[in-house]
């Protein structure tokens, strides 16, 4: 199937490792041009590098930490700069800790919305304006589970991730008019650096081994299994594609059946 990507020009946060690294990857496969971000220079100018010498297809990185006003505008201005256009928006820079709820500082949630929640508002709120000159525009932001399924451990990340479902479909509606699609996808445990640090640091408290804690999301999934970074990747790729062309304002779960709903 042709997903009519070739040429196209996207932007992506948190991109050197996990999901964002996959989702580069992926897209990179179709030809899109890319412009990526993350924190470490290092690991992000490496992956540039390698798409561009695999893929052939251009690529830019951009430092920055999407919790700074100044560095969201400067991955935009770049992109912009280079490419002339945004395309495609996947907002990906994010992560958070977890804990016993009444253990958890004030410092933890804080940061989890400063860097997810907000990071994903100001890029799109950037990013944007530039879609409406151009009469159309891709942005996915890849949420999680969590926001739909609360764990208990988990709730500084979760509870970003419903306000992030609530602005995707809010955002969607508003920017419709102009021929821009916004969508979420909403990973389940996944198997990343992130998802193991995770599962590490919250075992500890909970007096656990990582693979101890991580048992038990994988009883609840009706696949038995963590999912692979590629498979997010394709749905990331998949929304961000002509072909998903009539598909705006809505979620996509992928967690293995995790998630106890009829739809």
């Amino acid at each position: 199937m042709d997903l009519r990507l070739r040429g196209k020009i996207a932007m992506i946060s948190g991109a050197s490792k996990g999901l964002g690294r996959a989702a580069a990857l992926g897209l990179a496969e179709e030809g899109v041009h890319l412009a990526l971000n993350a924190r470490g220079a290092e690991l992000l100018e490496k992956l540039a590098t390698e798409i561009k010498r695999q893929h052939g297809v251009e690529t830019l990185a951009v430092p920055g930490d999407m919790s700074q006003l100044a560095d969201v505008q400067a991955f935009v201005r770049r992109t912009v700069e280079r490419f002339g256009r945004i395309d495609i928006l996947v907002n990906n820079a994010g992560s958070s800790q977890g804990g016993i709820f009444w253990e958890v500082p004030d410092q933890i949630w804080l940061d989890s919305w400063g860097l997810k929640l907000f990071g994903y508002v100001r890029l799109m709120r950037e990013v944007i304006p530039h879609m409406i000159r151009q009469g159309v525009g891709r942005i996915v932001n890849i949420v999680g589970n969590t926001g739909k399924q609360p764990v208990p451990t988990l709730l500084p990340g979760g509870s970003a991730n419903v306000a992030l479902l609530n602005i995707t479909k809010g955002v969607a509606d508003s920017v419709a008019k102009h021929n821009i699609v916004v969508n979420a996808v909403n990973p389940g445990p996944i198997r990343t650096e992130r998802w193991d640090g995770l599962m590490e640091r919250v075992g500890k408290t909970l007096g656990m081994t990582a693979a101890e804690y991580e048992a038990t999301f994988v009883k609840d999934i009706p696949l038995g299994r963590v999912g692979r970074p590629e498979e997010i990747a394709d749905l990331v790729v998949f929304l961000a594609s002509e072909r998903a062309s009539y598909l705006t304002g809505t979620s996509i779960t992928a967690d293995g059946g995790m998630t106890k709903s009829v739809a």
